[in-house]
């Protein structure tokens, strides 16, 4: 079997109004066909083969460009598969079981990488932004859906009483083909929390250097200006966190035609960019981190509020040899 065989799966309804997936001359109900994906025990993705292939290319842009992460993510969580059609079941099928052949075939990264969660609950069993496990040391948590860290540590502005930043120590991170800053761990990759500490933002202080300039970094498909800060806590060093510098979404302004132009425009951003970090400097060390924040926007493009706590956490991942 291989990933040919991907653009030939068909879905159907059985008698009883369930799901089944025919792939070649195989018959699956749809939770064990997730849960084979899952597992990575489709034969198609033993492949050795180190050439990716368009299906799998075509999945994998999709997950870091156009917003396909949470479909991917819900079909394996097996959560709200009654909202899809037919047709957009058996396409995010395909590309969930693409994926994870594709990035199979990817190089190991190992290194340290970045991730940002939030969290709506202020329970001590806190989400861990990884899996289904919470967020205690010690505590080891299997990766459900594709998880996604950045190589370096980008703040993502998010209205949520907590927000948890954690450093990783990947083993085989796969690098985006199509986005090098960002990577994808397989399905089924194992973490353990080593370190949890919670920062009062509000005591957070930013430090930047009076000649920093903008740094340009490509998410997804398009390149981006940052703003870095070096940020410290009761006087001890964390990690450089920068934040994304984007003007307030232009289709909230203007025709549509303008908008696809101007949202794809460097020389739009950098303007933008380049007025905002001036303003930054200008700010004393103790307003830079807050300030950052709030000037930006969050998912629906609304600026941000500081969380009431913010966990920087250390996890590691586990290898397979060790579970």
């Amino acid at each position: 079997m291989s990933t040919s065989s991907l653009e030939k799966l068909k879905i159907k309804k059985d008698s009883d109004g369930q799901w089944k997936v025919i792939l070649d001359d195989l018959t699956f109900t749809l939770s064990d066909f997730i849960n084979r994906i899952s597992e990575q025990s489709l034969h198609l993705f033993k492949s050795h083969q180190s050439e990716l292939s368009e299906i799998e290319k075509r999945a994998m842009y999709l997950f870091v460009n156009g917003g396909d992460y949470t479909n991917y993510n819900n079909l394996l969580r097996q959560k709200g598969l009654n909202n899809l059609s037919p047709k957009a079941l058996k396409e995010t099928l395909v590309r969930v079981a693409a994926m994870q052949s594709g990035i199979n075939k990817l190089p190991n990264y190992s290194n340290i990488v970045y991730r940002v969660a939030s969290c709506e609950s202020d329970s001590s069993q806190l989400y861990n932004g990884i899996g289904d496990g919470g967020l205690s040391i010690g505590a080891t948590t299997t990766a459900n859906t594709f998880v996604g860290a950045c190589r370096f540590a980008f703040v993502v502005v998010e209205h949520a009483p907590i927000v948890i930043w954690t450093t990783i120590k990947a083993l085989n991170a796969k690098i985006q083909p199509d986005s090098i800053e960002e990577v994808t761990f397989p399905l089924g990759t194992s973490f353990k929390f080593t370190s949890i500490r919670p920062l009062d933002p509000k005591k957070i202080v930013a430090q930047i250097d009076p000649d920093a300039d903008l740094r340009w970094v490509k998410i997804g498909s398009k390149l981006r200006p940052f703003i870095g800060l070096n940020l410290y806590y009761e006087n001890e060093r964390l990690p450089d966190f920068y934040f994304l510098s984007m003007p307030r979404p232009f289709r909230q302004l203007i025709l549509p035609p303008l908008t696809f132009f101007l949202e794809r425009s460097s020389f739009v951003f950098k303007l933008y960019a380049m007025k905002e970090l001036k303003y930054i400097k200008q700010l004393p060390p103790e307003k830079r981190f807050q300030e950052m924040w709030m000037r930006s926007l969050d998912a629906s493009g609304n600026y941000g509020r500081l969380p009431e706590t913010i966990y920087l956490t250390e996890a590691e991942e586990i290898s397979k040899s060790a579970i």
